[in-house]
C-alpha cells in the first residue's frame, strides 16, 4: 500500500512570522527541518509550533514528510524536493538501519544521469512505500546478514546520507536490474565507473554475496567488456562448481542460447549492448 502526499501548485505569500521561520531555516541550510528546530525559532512550545506549522501546510509553504519532519517548498518551485530526495529518504527511514540503493545509488555515484521518479531504500525494517508529489519512495527489506556494503556519502556541506557503495550497487543491480532501469543501464554503469571500482572489495563482496547467479552475470559482462581479466579469472574459479543455468537478464523471457562457460542463457542481444557502449 502506498501513501500519497500531493503538493498543490500554488504560490503562497509569506507573512512576517512565517517568513522569519523559513528564512532562518534556509540560512542554516535546512530545507528539511524538525518540529523542535522550528520551535526554537518560533519561540514557543512544540504544541503551539505544531499548530502554526499546520497553517503553513494548508498554505502549501511546507509539506510534512512524516511526523515531526517537514520540507520547505519554494514559491512556484514545488519540485524543490527533487534536489532533496536523498534527505527525504534518510528521514523516512530513521531511526532504523537503511541505505539508499539500486537506481538511486547509481544516480548518486554518477552511474546514470536519468531523472528519478522512484527512490529505492534498503532497510532491515519493513516499511510501506510512500509517494511525495511525483516521487515514489520504495523500501526493500533486507535480512540483517545481507545488510552490508554501504557507507556515508556527503550530498552537501551540511547533509549526509548512507548509500550502497559502487561495488555493492553493482551486485544489487545485477540481482535485480528491474530496480535499476534494466540490465542495460547496469552494464553501462559498470563501464562508466570501471576505473573507480575497488576490485579487491568487489572480489571480497562476491565471496559472500547471497546470489551466485549475480557472479555469473558479472563475470560474463566483464569478459564481454574486456574489463579486469584477473577478476574474470577469479569469478570463473569461484563458479567452477555451479553447473546450473540462469538468465542473463532475470527480468527477461526464458529464451536464448546457452553459454556453458558462465552457466548463462542469453535472453538479450549482448552484442548490441557492447557496440553501443564502445560507440
Amino acid at each position: 500500500m502506498t501513501y500519497n502526499i500531493i503538493m498543490k501548485k500554488t504560490i503562497p505569500t509569506l507573512g512576517v512570522t512565517s517568513a522569519t521561520l523559513i528564512n532562518t531555516l534556509k540560512r542554516s541550510g535546512k530545507n528539511i527541518f524538525t518540529l523542535e528546530e522550528a520551535a526554537k525559532i518560533y519561540g514557543k512550545g512544540t504544541h503551539a509550533t505544531g499548530k502554526f506549522l499546520s497553517t503553513l501546510l494548508k498554505r502549501n509553504i511546507v509539506v510534512r514528510i512524516k511526523a515531526g519532519i517537514y520540507l520547505i517548498l519554494q514559491p512556484g518551485l514545488e519540485e524543490v524536493q527533487l534536489s532533496n530526495w536523498p534527505i527525504i529518504a534518510r528521514e523516512l527511514s530513521r531511526p532504523n538501519n537503511y541505505y539508499i540503493a539500486y537506481y538511486s545509488a547509481m544516480r548518486i555515484h554518477g552511474m546514470t544521469t536519468h531523472p528519478l521518479l522512484s527512490i529505492y531504500i534498503t532497510s532491515t525494517k519493513r516499511f510501506r512505500d510512500k509517494k511525495i508529489n511525483n516521487i515514489e519512495y520504495h523500501f526493500i527489506f533486507s535480512k540483517k546478514e545481507n545488510f552490508w556494503g554501504a557507507g556515508i556519502f556527503w550530498i552537501s556541506k551540511q547533509e549526509k546520507v548512507i548509500v550502497s557503495d559502487i561495488e555493492r550497487t553493482i551486485l544489487d543491480g545485477l540481482e535485480r536490474p528491474e530496480l535499476c532501469g534494466g540490465l542495460v543501464e547496469v552494464i553501462r554503469g559498470i563501464w562508466s565507473k570501471q576505473k573507480e571500482i575497488n576490485w579487491v572489495k568487489l572480489k571480497d563482496y562476491s565471496k559472500k554475496f547471497h546470489a551466485k547467479s549475480v557472479l555469473k552475470r558479472l563475470g560474463f559482462i566483464l569478459e564481454k567488456l574486456e574489463i579486469n581479466k584477473k577478476m574474470v579469472l577469479f569469478l570463473k574459479k569461484e563458479l567452477s562448481t555451479k553447473k546450473d543455468y540462469v538468465l542473463l537478464d532475470p527480468a527477461g523471457l526464458k529464451e536464448g542460447k546457452y553459454v556453458k562457460n558462465w552457466g548463462l542463457r542469453l535472453n538479450m542481444n549482448i552484442e548490441e549492448i557492447t557496440e553501443s557502449i564502445w560507440g
